[in-house]
């Protein structure tokens, strides 16, 4: 989802409310945050993703990484959830607004309770000021974590089709090991908005009881096989991995379905060997 709490995963997330910092710091999964890459079609390049907050922050292994200029530039800002919208409304009409804001992430999945529910009615009055707010932002749709459900539909409805007058990207979260069913997610949520797309999550899985089985070489060819695909469609404008760093799905069996990019120690996988040499 973003550098921070994930849904199958982060282990910690920093954000700016209007009370100031929040962490959330119980280690879900092995006290290693992990960040999700980027694949954009010209030029493919990686970058993390993080949540609302007052200045950029990512870490490693759960230690405080020096900041790097040229990664901070390039992360997309999350609203979080209904708590997050009064600092992000800050953030939009301040005199440096970011790029962009993702508004909402996976509302309709609250992962062990840890992360709110929220409705489309009432996601849609929540966000009406940072949607009437006068900003250079582009807004990314609220990433839900159904693709294709009706969630994305009724809160067009109820912000009055905001999503055809004020959102310019349509985010979505994709876990599936069939790249043709993943492909034709793809052609029915553009299909129906006509919106440049984002995929903000993208593995096979993101939890065992999802029943992916593959082995390292398979999670590879996957990859090798779905990208490609991902960007001949021409309106998936950008790819996030999930995940760069080591976050396997079974603490038992960490070679089942494991999306890492990273091994523990920040040395390369052969997934992210792989990953390179598509955006190469």
């Amino acid at each position: 989802m973003q550098d921070g709490l994930v849904r199958h995963g982060i282990a910690s997330v920093v954000t700016v409310s209007q009370t100031g910092v929040r962490k959330y710091s119980q280690s879900w999964y092995y006290g290693i945050r992990r960040v999700r890459f980027v694949l954009t079609t010209s030029p493919i390049v990686g970058f993390t993703q993080i949540p609302v907050s007052s200045s950029p922050t990512y870490n490693v292994n759960g230690q405080a990484a020096p900041d790097s200029p040229s990664i901070d530039s390039a992360q997309i800002k999350i609203c979080m959830d209904p708590t997050d919208t009064a600092a992000a409304l800050t953030m939009i009409t301040s005199p440096n607004p970011p790029q962009y804001l993702e508004l909402f992430n996976e509302p309709d999945f609250s992962y062990m309770g840890f992360t709110p529910l929220t409705s489309p009615q009432d996601a849609a009055a929540n966000l009406t000021q940072i949607l009437a707010a006068q900003t250079t932002t582009k807004f990314i749709s609220p990433a839900v974590a159904f693709i294709n459900s009706d969630w994305l539909a009724q809160f067009d409805t109820a912000c009055g089709q905001c999503i055809e007058s004020k959102i310019d990207i349509v985010s979505a979260h994709i876990y599936n090991t069939s790249p043709d069913t993943v492909i034709s997610m793809l052609q029915t949520l553009h299909s129906t908005w006509n919106k440049p797309i984002w995929i903000t999550e993208l593995a096979p899985a993101s939890d065992p009881s999802q029943g992916c089985t593959f082995n390292d070489a398979e999670v590879i060819n996957w990859m090798q096989t779905l990208l490609p695909q991902i960007v001949n469609l021409g309106y998936v404008e950008r790819v996030f991995w999930n995940t760069g760093g080591w976050g396997p799905l079974s603490a038992q069996n960490p070679g089942l379905c494991n999306p890492s990019l990273t091994n523990a120690d920040g040395s390369a996988t052969g997934l992210l060997q792989a990953y390179g040499a598509i955006c190469s």
